[in-house]
């Protein structure tokens, strides 16, 4: 009895084996499979990728070569200063009144430097010091009595009011018989044609 148990456990132990081997056999078949699937998507891939990046190249070219073909230059609109309003020649006329101020100039650097006949030193600066000479030679000092009257400051050489402006609704403000507008420099090209289209028809006058 004793031998014939030992012969079942052996017979038993031989069939595990050989079932064993074939299921092995078919899962390095199976993962041998799945390594080829892998390096075909990954060779379709890449190839895929080597060819996009050509096309989209050449679509952008094409699309940057359109887009410059269809920037439009915009011309400048003229200014139309019509003739000047009788109450702006009344003004220019008294003009004339108006007081000639000397060059006010401080006492500062070199005297041979700063000359009166150069327009960029011509503005005051306070001489801060004690032993300055305080000379006419060296420029007026600013007092009261140089001041311009009331009516007459301000006023453009044209006779007009200047007036800064920087959108239309500045334009619609004006008054066209005794303002005159000055548009500002930040403004841009497109919105200063408009600016001065509107002045023309209103019939203002543009300083610039």
């Amino acid at each position: 009895m004793i031998i014939m148990s030992e012969t079942k456990t052996t017979k038993k132990k031989v069939a595990k084996k050989t079932t064993a081997q074939p299921k092995a056999k078919t899962e390095t078949t199976k993962a041998e499979v799945k390594k080829e699937e892998i390096k075909d998507t990954k060779a379709t891939t890449e190839a895929t990728k080597k060819e996009t990046p050509k096309t989209e190249i050449k679509t952008k070219k094409k699309t940057v070569e359109k887009k410059e073909i269809k920037k439009k230059y915009l011309p400048k609109v003229k200014k139309e200063n019509k003739k000047k309003s009788k109450e702006a020649v009344d003004v220019q006329k008294t003009l004339k009144d108006k007081k000639k101020l000397p060059t006010f100039r401080g006492r500062f650097g070199k005297k041979n430097i700063r000359r009166k006949s150069n327009k960029k030193w011509q503005k005051w600066r306070k001489p801060r010091s004690i032993d300055l000479d305080r000379g006419l030679q060296h420029g007026f000092t600013p007092k009261i009595g140089y001041r311009n009257k009331k009516e007459l400051r301000g006023i453009h050489p044209s006779g007009y009011n200047e007036i800064m402006v920087r959108n239309m609704a500045d334009v619609e403000k004006i008054n066209v018989k005794t303002e005159a507008i000055r548009i500002s420099a930040t403004v841009g090209k497109r919105k200063r044609n408009d600016i001065i289209t509107k002045a023309n028809e209103k019939g203002i006058w543009v300083l610039n």
